[in-house]
């Protein structure tokens, strides 16, 4: 990968700092954000690795600020179980061309709004306030989550739908923002190392000092987010950001139906 024109870096930029943004603001988004949009302007397995480390910047900012309130048992649980789907995944992902992660992140985004839609409409109606505790990590269910989440994130970079889908059930805000960050963190860490090891040649120098430029991207996405995050109405914001996300997903699932029947 030769070094970046201005115009591409400016993108990579712009869509460093609304994902980072988005994050700050709901504990969770990075990835469902920043790589589908990463897919349009890299190729792929730069793209997966571009988002994961990116999104480690940023959590590990927000990680340390809210650290005291992490439910470290939860994390280190999903991340030891998860660890089997993570290396399938990112098997898999070799095999695997562009259009096809593309039109699997496209449908992850789409099949996650609509449970998340279906998710507020029902929180609306019972009013309930999550309560702590409540989660039994032996559980059938909890393997799942930690599996499947480990699974889609060797293959997209995308981790968050099962683990969110979980957590926000069971877990105040604050302590799920917290425990999202740092699962995510620790996760795709995990996932990075795996991939530059089986991808050597996606992890170039001058793709290196490109993600090490994005750091003002993520401080400025932080910085913006960080006094909107206590204030902002948390229902119409999460309307508005799985509007944005069916949007992406289905822009990122056009190209490969287009390529299927066409």
């Amino acid at each position: 990968m030769e070094m970046l024109s201005w115009e591409l870096w400016l993108a990579m930029s712009g869509i460093t700092f609304f994902a980072t943004f988005i994050q700050v603001l709901t504990g969770f988004g990075f990835g469902l954000v920043a790589v589908p949009l990463l897919l349009f302007v890299l190729p792929s397995q730069q793209a997966l690795l571009a988002g994961m480390i990116l999104s480690m910047m940023g959590s590990s900012v927000q990680g340390f600020q809210m650290r005291c309130l992490v439910r470290r048992d939860l994390v280190l649980r999903l991340l030891l179980i998860g660890i089997p789907g993570l290396a399938l995944g990112v098997v898999l992902s070799g095999y695997m061309n562009e259009l096809y992660i593309k039109g699997m992140v496209g449908i992850i985004l789409i099949g996650y709004v609509a449970y998340q839609w279906v998710q507020l409409k029902s929180s609306a109606l019972e009013k309930k306030v999550p309560e702590e505790g409540e989660i039994n990590p032996a559980a059938k269910g909890f393997v799942m989550v930690a599996f499947s989440s480990g699974l889609l994130n060797g293959l997209a970079a995308i981790p968050g739908p099962p683990v969110v889908a979980l957590l926000i059930k069971h877990l105040t805000k604050d302590v799920f923002q917290a425990t999202t960050v740092t699962f995510f963190f620790f996760q795709y860490a995990m996932t990075s190392a795996l991939k530059i090891l089986v991808f050597r040649e996606s992890f170039t120098l001058p793709f290196g000092i490109t993600l090490v430029s994005m750091i003002l991207a993520v401080v400025l996405g932080y910085v913006a987010g960080q006094p909107l995050r206590k204030r902002i109405n948390e229902a119409q914001f999460k309307k508005l950001v799985y509007g944005l996300l069916f949007i992406i997903g289905v822009t990122s699932l056009a190209e490969p139906l287009k390529g299927l029947f066409f």
